[in-house]
């Protein structure tokens, strides 16, 4: 049903103020009489009642200006889309901490720490104290230029999807549009292109530098990088239980959350949770490295299962003291690690290890393995654990074979029969039952 919408003029009454006034020149016949704001910059008034049944008052210079709001506001109200003009003037710093404890929950610790981080750092700084329903396009695009000059590509693009996380919970409670979503094409907020970056797998002989490299408290650790192609959190999360001959069970990981060190959490998705083959001898290596480095088992934070609990791990890759291996101190080791692979390279007159490469790019490495030997783009996914088989190819495709020999040969083989008819269906290139003069030129 129709709510009612009213504008008043706030210069006139209906009546006079007093016995003996005179009717303004500038009145209506239905309001002639001057009224105390009679001159007051903000002449028109829009009246109305919110769906709670509150008056609600908006004042503006211009009539047209108020005769568009006043057909704004009876609109939404018909069509449910309203939106209190008392909660448009809400801060965003207090939005995204009312979004904050709305989803907390639903994100893991890691996740909420990256979350605090990009609010603290590069959101609040700039919308922090500035009223939600303010904010436009604009001013989200403005930001976005600038976030560019001090960010990475990839880094904005998580930052921003914080951002428009927040709009998006915002909208129809305290803002009618989000705006950092457009349905046009031409509206949307532009982010920076990442540039194209090929994966460079590594090759046998700079694995084997590594594996020498290598202290021999983690040379399985890489030997197993390699040949599974587990996540480094994936890597260092494994316990001994997850061990299988031939088969490495994926079910948990190690994570650091600023702040609260290290706990064992759930893998990255649903399809992170998968058993990957092995050779024998990489299980067979890990029973050995075990032997020759016991489980010292620290009492960790467990979430596996949804719920926070502490219980004993028994990891199969720690440092000395037993404890879980942290990003910093392993960047550390990996350092040394790769200057000692690159003087064995060096003194072999191979190629070195390329600058940038991490204990990831032997993922990269046993991808580039299974690619090389025939596996499909659905059993790559699955091994890595991949979300989606898009996720496989904006990473790999460069890797799969693509060569004109190839593709030829795989025509001939397929259409080898017809091909040696010709076009026509048969060998002496003509249609059977037509003669070569009636065939058209």
């Amino acid at each position: 049903m129709s709510r009612s919408v009213q504008i008043a003029d706030r210069w006139h009454r209906r009546s006079p103020a007093a016995d003996g006034d005179e009717a303004c020149r500038c009145g209506t016949r239905d309001y002639p009489y001057a009224s105390a704001d009679h001159g007051t910059e903000l002449r028109w008034a829009v009246r109305w009642r919110d769906p709670e049944g509150k008056q609600r008052k908006k004042l503006f210079k211009r009539k047209p200006d108020a005769q568009q709001e006043a057909a704004r506001l009876k609109s939404s109200m018909d069509d449910g889309s309203y939106i209190n003009p008392t909660t448009t003037r809400t801060t965003f710093r207090e939005v995204a901490e009312k979004w904050q404890a709305a989803n907390g929950v639903q994100h893991r610790p890691a996740t909420v720490a990256n979350v605090n981080r990009a609010l603290k750092n590069h959101i609040l700084p700039t919308f922090g104290d500035r009223e939600i329903g303010a904010i436009r396009k604009a001013d989200v695009q403005a930001w976005v230029t600038e976030r560019a000059a001090v960010l990475a590509p990839s880094t904005l693009e998580t930052v921003f999807r914080t951002l428009r996380s927040v709009f998006a919970w915002a909208v129809g409670e305290y803002i009618p549009v989000s705006p950092c979503d457009s349905r046009e094409r031409a509206g949307r907020i532009r982010l920076p292109s990442r540039a194209p970056k090929e994966v460079v797998p590594l090759s046998v002989a700079q694995v084997a530098a590594l594996l020498e490299a290598a202290p021999a408290r983690y040379r399985a650790a890489l030997l197993l990088a390699a040949s599974s192609g587990l996540r480094q959190g994936e890597l260092f999360g494994l316990e001994a239980r997850h061990i299988r001959d031939g088969e490495i069970e994926v079910r948990q990981q190690v994570v650091v959350v600023d702040g609260q060190g290290a706990h064992i959490a759930p893998v990255k998705s649903s399809s992170s949770r998968r058993v990957v083959p092995v050779p024998q001898a990489v299980t067979d290596g890990l029973r050995a490295h075990l032997k020759a480095f016991p489980v010292l088992p620290p009492v960790l934070e467990d979430t596996t299962d949804g719920s926070v609990r502490e219980r004993k791990v028994r990891l199969i890759f720690a440092t000395e003291g037993g404890e879980p291996v942290q990003r910093s101190p392993w960047a550390r080791q990996w350092a040394k690690i790769v200057k000692a692979a690159n003087k064995i390279l060096a003194d072999q007159g191979a190629e070195l290890i390329p600058a940038g490469t991490t204990l990831h790019t032997l993922r990269h490495t046993y991808a580039s393995l299974l690619i090389k030997h025939g596996e499909s783009v659905k059993v790559v996914q699955k091994r890595l654990g991949h979300a989606s088989a898009a996720v496989t190819l904006d990473t790999y495709s460069h890797l799969w074979p693509d060569s004109d020999s190839t593709t030829r040969l795989a025509v001939e083989q397929g259409l080898g029969g017809i091909l040696e008819q010709g076009p026509q269906g048969t060998s002496q290139g003509t249609p059977s039952g037509e003669s070569p003069g009636n065939a058209e030129a």
